[in-house]
């Protein structure tokens, strides 16, 4: 996760991988998501639907990484939002990607 001047960016951990972009990965396989800049928080939301384990919103920040397992094969659709610690109104941001987990 990555707080951009006025958004948020998802880029997976792997060779030539663009932010945001769909990424796929096998059920089963532990997906880290943490926060590449200093001081910054940031949430992911699956939704309802979490096809991680354990569910619900993902919660970390620069110094409290989140590992989760990748367990419902599906698309997903989320949201991931950043903000800088002590943030006030207009110094967070969002975006929405995709991901794949395949049996």
């Amino acid at each position: 996760m990555k707080r951009t001047s006025n958004a948020a960016s998802s880029t997976p951990d792997i060779p030539n991988a663009k932010s945001n972009s769909l990424f796929c990965v096998k059920a089963g396989t532990t997906v880290q998501w943490k926060s590449t800049g200093k001081n910054i928080g940031f949430v992911v939301d699956v939704g309802d639907t979490s096809p991680f384990d354990p569910g619900g919103a993902i919660i970390g920040g620069t110094d409290r990484a989140v590992s989760v397992v990748a367990k419902t094969p599906g698309c997903y659709k989320y949201s991931a939002g950043a903000c800088m610690s002590g943030a006030i109104y207009g110094m967070c941001g969002q975006t929405n990607a995709e991901l794949v987990i395949i049996p």
